[in-house]
């Protein structure tokens, strides 16, 4: 049931599905910056990143039989399964894992909240149905000031800290590009069947890299670093991929990339919840600016919201 439901994109059900969807990658997605930092488990950043999508690329690789989906064919989407293995998987990941060995988790979130910026600019050369409109990028940025604006007093920066910055900016335009490429070649691919060749493509490319950059490739140590690969690999790679790339087939590329800006502010809720963290003046200003630049973003003037292929459909309003 689920699979005619949701592959087959009953549009009422997609319609109740996508905000849980979206909301549930948020969570997994805020959770995950931290759980990168503490998971290298003594191993190079390249190599546990590579290893993380050897897993899920694996995982992914036996739902694809049980979901009755099938194999990328014909030489155009078995491009597009290499290019979003390298520049997703391998580039996006790969700058991340590196740069968050000298940056706090918390720096690289607000830098990554650029991503929906560069997929407003991307989507707009590539998608013909989602072009850059003051709006969209007003919105997206306002929603980055909110970002800011939550981490603000926490974020230590200096000059030193650019090569790995900019490492993250590198891995948010990567993840641009995945997306926007996923949206116009991959509709006809099932999110199993894109994910689980891309991801061993981005392991593979990975492997490469880490041995270019001398990294030891052995396997990580202690139970705790496993638990994080555990959680990174089957949650925060094969749960969360397959709902981004369903997501990405029914809503529009700018309106999915908007999860890299709840997902620090999901940082901070499980801070308060956990650890009992209170929030100050500073989280309810970023919360505020980052509500206000996605509804400015993707709310047009009529009361309209950017749906699948980036056309306009009329809100109801209460």
């Amino acid at each position: 049931m689920f699979r005619t439901l949701v592959w087959k994109e009953d549009l009422i059900q997609v319609a109740r599905l996508r905000p849980v969807a979206f909301g549930l990658l948020c969570l997994i997605w805020g959770s995950t910056w931290l759980v990168i930092k503490v998971g290298y488990g003594g191993v190079g950043a390249l190599t546990v990143a590579a290893l993380r999508f050897l897993i899920a690329g694996l995982v992914m690789a036996s739902l694809v039989p049980l979901l009755r989906a099938r194999w990328p064919r014909g030489a155009n989407e078995w491009l597009l399964v290499v290019f979003v293995g390298a520049v997703l998987f391998a580039g996006d990941y790969g700058f991340i894992y590196w740069a968050e060995l000298t940056l706090d988790s918390s720096l690289t979130a607000i830098l990554f909240a650029v991503n929906p910026v560069l997929t407003v600019l991307v989507a707009h050369v590539y998608l013909p149905g989602e072009r850059a409109t003051l709006r969209k990028l007003g919105g997206a940025l306002v929603a980055l000031a909110g970002v800011a604006v939550l981490f603000g007093r926490s974020v230590r920066v200096d000059v030193s800290l650019t090569p790995p910055m900019l490492a993250v900016v590198g891995g948010a335009l990567s993840g641009a590009l995945g997306s926007v490429a996923t949206k116009r070649h991959g509709k006809h691919l099932h999110p199993a069947a894109l994910n689980a060749p891309a991801m061993l493509v981005g392991s593979v490319i990975l492997t490469l890299a880490a041995v270019a950059r001398g990294e030891e490739l052995r396997l990580p140590s202690g139970a705790g670093a496993w638990w994080a690969m555990l959680y990174l690999s089957l949650v925060g790679s094969v749960v969360t991929f397959l709902l981004y790339f369903w997501l990405l087939k029914t809503w529009s590329a700018t309106t999915v990339s908007f999860i890299s800006v709840f997902t620090p502010l999901v940082a901070l809720v499980l801070g308060f919840a956990v650890l009992g963290e209170k929030p100050g003046v500073a989280t309810f200003v970023g919360t505020a600016l980052i509500l206000g630049g996605v509804l400015l973003a993707l709310l047009t003037p009529s009361n309209k919201i950017l749906t699948t292929e980036g056309t306009e459909k009329t809100e109801k309003t209460t």
